[in-house]
């Protein structure tokens, strides 16, 4: 049986964005980062939201976890 992570950003209120679908109020450098980061190296697939992808994509990431299979 394989291990299920399950890692979301998402303020104390339960939100990823603003309001206004601005997601600068995230911290993004830090040990948090780093800890992330590192844990990707134990994981095989990775499932993301469509609206996160987009955030990557208009900035021109097609591909944010090569080393992974994702969905």
């Amino acid at each position: 049986m394989q291990h299920l992570s399950y890692f979301v950003a998402c303020s104390a209120d339960g939100f990823i964005a603003h309001e206004d679908g601005t997601w600068q109020g995230f911290l993004e450098t830090g040990a948090h980062v780093d800890d992330y980061i590192t844990s990707l190296n134990t994981f095989g697939t990775v499932i993301m939201g469509r609206k996160t992808y987009e955030v990557g994509l208009q900035a021109g990431v097609t591909n944010p976890y090569p080393m992974l299979t994702s969905y």
